[in-house]
C-alpha cells in the first residue's frame, strides 16, 4: 500500500468514526468558537476547557465533508492534553504547512492530511477547526 493510500485510509478512518465528536452543544466548555465554510456546507464549532494552562477536554461538533471532519477528529486527538502554547504553535504549524506550503514539522497523526494538502479547493475544509481552535485561544489569552 502506497503511503498516499495509507493516509487516504486513516483519513476516510476519521470520517467514519470522529474522535472527540459530540453531538449535544458545548456549553460545558470554557471556549467555544465556529467555523463555517458555505462553499462546501461544512460548519464545526470546535469547544475546549482550559486547566492549569493544558486544554483539556476539547470536542467538536457540527457536520462537514470528508476531509473537514477527518481534520477536526485528528486536531482534537493532536490538541488534547496540550498547552495552549504548544497548541497555538501546533495550530500555526498547520496554517503553514496547509495554506502557504511550508515545511514544517507535524506530529505523525497529521500527516495523512497530506493527501488533501496540495488541492487548493480543499485548503479551507481542512483549515476551518484549526481556526475556530486559534480563535478560541484568543479568547483565551485576551
Amino acid at each position: 500500500m502506497s503511503t498516499t493510500q495509507l493516509y487516504k485510509t486513516q483519513l476516510l478512518d476519521h470520517f467514519k468514526k470522529p474522535r472527540n465528536k459530540v453531538s449535544g452543544d458545548l456549553t460545558a466548555m470554557q471556549f467555544v468558537k465556529r467555523g463555517a465554510n458555505p462553499r462546501c456546507g461544512d460548519d464545526i464549532e470546535i469547544g475546549f476547557s482550559v486547566t492549569d494552562s493544558l486544554i483539556d477536554p476539547i470536542q467538536f461538533r457540527g457536520r462537514g465533508c470528508s476531509v473537514c471532519i477527518a481534520s477536526a477528529s485528528m486536531m482534537t486527538e493532536a490538541i488534547a492534553g496540550k498547552s495552549v502554547a504548544d497548541a497555538a504553535k501546533l495550530a500555526q504549524n498547520m496554517q503553514a504547512w496547509i495554506e502557504e506550503g511550508k515545511a514544517v514539522t507535524l506530529p505523525d497523526t497529521l500527516q495523512p492530511l497530506e493527501a488533501v494538502r496540495h488541492h487548493p479547493a480543499r485548503k479551507k475544509c481542512v483549515m476551518l477547526a484549526w481556526h475556530a481552535l486559534r480563535q478560541g485561544m484568543e479568547q483565551c489569552n485576551g
